[in-house]
């Protein structure tokens, strides 16, 4: 490749958004001093990585889209088993995970039934099951966070703020189960299906695509991820919690997502783009919270990213239903 040709595709639209992160990135070192230290910079690192596993899982349920709003209460209710089962009923620490776990599939399982074999909206499908979870939550703890004392939790307390080399072992198994992911999204059958059944249901169903089982798939995965990410936040709080994030996961998954989609696959979700997107959001939010700016300029912050997201997620279908009519 020629090095005109090489720079040329290094700026292409679709790095966009990294080139945007690097600039965030340079810019608020340069305002504060606090955000350029290495302990702020790990933070960051540590915050991003329960982050970007727990909305990995929605990436997919926005490209074939569909939607699920009940992600972030099922990691919060998976902390909330977890504290409780260790805590009120001496459970081994092992146990409570497993126990856990489990609870947050089922939440994933009951939302692609609804939603790939009942035919029940997604939207409020996953309303009810969020509504559900964040109520059992709450009663396990009684509305107060559960602290959890265990040997066992050790293990993953230490997963969580673990190093190698400078870098946060979370961050770095993080970026592996993304690239991996990856791989299954460019490179396999379910990969492709998934977005043929986001580009066109009826074209897919004559393709000979399984639709049913491609949707439940891809919701019980992003329960099972949101749980995952929920056991990791209640070894990073040292309790289960009852509202993780303080009820705002939701709007960081869904502005992470439809930013995304400026990276890689231009116009499409997509996990590298959910990535940078969640990275994006954490650094943002962090520099805003280091200036002890007051808490409507995050809530100001976070809306203007979701509509900016959400604009260009219309304006790239209404470019593909363009290419489309000209074509024909």
């Amino acid at each position: 490749m020629r090095p005109a040709s090489a720079v040329r595709a290094v700026f292409q639209s679709r790095f966009s958004l990294i080139w945007l992160l690097l600039a965030m990135v340079a810019g608020f070192s340069i305002s504060s001093s606090a955000f350029r230290t290495p302990e702020n910079l790990l933070e960051i690192l540590q915050s991003t990585g329960i982050t970007a596993i727990l909305v990995l899982g929605l990436t997919w349920i926005v490209a074939i889209g569909e939607m699920d709003i009940s992600f972030a209460d099922v990691a919060a209710l998976v902390s909330m088993v977890t504290a409780y089962l260790a805590v009120k009923r001496h459970f081994p620490i092992g146990l409570a995970l497993l126990s856990a776990f489990l609870a947050g599939s089922l939440i994933g399982a009951l939302n692609g039934l609804m939603a790939a074999y009942l035919k029940i909206p997604s939207l409020i499908g996953t309303i009810a099951t969020g509504y559900a979870a964040k109520a059992v939550a709450k009663i396990l703890g009684a509305g107060k966070p559960l602290p959890i004392e265990s040997g066992g939790s050790r293990i993953v307390y230490g997963f969580v703020y673990g190093e190698v080399l400078g870098v946060p072992i979370l961050f770095i198994t993080t970026l592996a189960i993304y690239f991996f992911c990856r791989f299954l999204q460019d490179r396999t059958a379910m990969g492709q299906h998934l977005y043929a059944l986001g580009e066109n249901r009826q074209a897919a169903r004559e393709a000979g695509i399984k639709e049913p089982r491609i949707i439940f798939f891809y919701f019980f995965l992003c329960s099972v991820l949101a749980s995952i990410a929920g056991i990791l936040a209640t070894a990073q709080l040292g309790s289960g919690v009852s509202e993780i994030g303080g009820g705002t996961l939701t709007i960081q998954g869904f502005t992470a997502v439809f930013l995304g989609v400026m990276v890689v696959k231009a116009g499409k979700p997509n996990v590298i783009g959910t990535l940078i997107g969640v990275i994006m959001l954490t650094v943002l939010m962090n520099w805003i919270t280091l200036l002890g700016l007051r808490t409507f300029i995050v809530w100001l912050a976070r809306g203007a990213l979701l509509l900016i997201g959400v604009l260009i997620v219309t304006l790239s279908s209404y470019q593909k239903k363009a290419y489309r009519i000209q074509i024909r």
